[in-house]
C-alpha cells in the first residue's frame, strides 16, 4: 500500500471516530440533527472509496444508490450534496471506464475532490 493511501486511510478513520462523538447536550433537536449528520457522515465515508477505481464501475452504481438514499435522510444541506456529488460521481465509473485513458483520469480526480468535499463538510 502507497505511504499516502495509509495516511489518507489513517485520517479517514480519525474523522469517522471523532464524528462519532459528536452531540449537544444543551438542545434536544440541535442535539439529533448532530446526531443525524454524524451519523450519515460516518456511513458515508464507509461507502465511499478513498482511492477510486473506475474498474469497479457495479460496486460503484451500488455504492452511488446507498449514498443517494442516504442523502435523501440527512437534514444538513451541504452534507447531502457532497453524498449526493459523490453518488453522481460513482455513476459515471462505468462511462468514464469505456472511455480513453485521460478520461478516466479526470473522473478520478473529480471523484477524490467530491470526497476531500465530503470528509470536509463532515468534519
Amino acid at each position: 500500500m502507497p505511504r499516502g493511501a495509509a495516511r489518507v486511510r489513517v485520517l479517514a478513520l480519525a474523522l469517522v471516530l471523532l464524528t462519532a462523538g459528536c452531540t449537544d447536550k444543551g438542545n434536544s433537536n440541535k442535539s439529533s440533527e448532530l446526531k443525524s449528520k454524524a451519523s450519515a457522515c460516518v456511513k458515508a465515508l464507509r461507502i465511499v472509496d478513498l482511492v477510486p477505481d473506475p474498474k469497479k464501475a457495479e460496486d460503484y452504481e451500488k455504492k452511488g444508490k446507498e449514498l443517494r438514499d442516504l442523502a435523501k435522510d440527512v437534514r444538513d444541506r451541504e452534507v447531502s450534496k457532497a453524498m449526493r456529488q459523490v453518488a453522481h460521481q460513482y455513476g459515471m465509473a462505468r462511462v468514464e471506464a469505456a472511455r480513453d485513458f485521460g478520461r478516466v483520469a479526470v473522473w478520478v480526480k473529480s471523484t477524490v475532490t467530491n470526497i476531500k468535499t465530503l470528509k470536509k463538510v463532515c468534519a
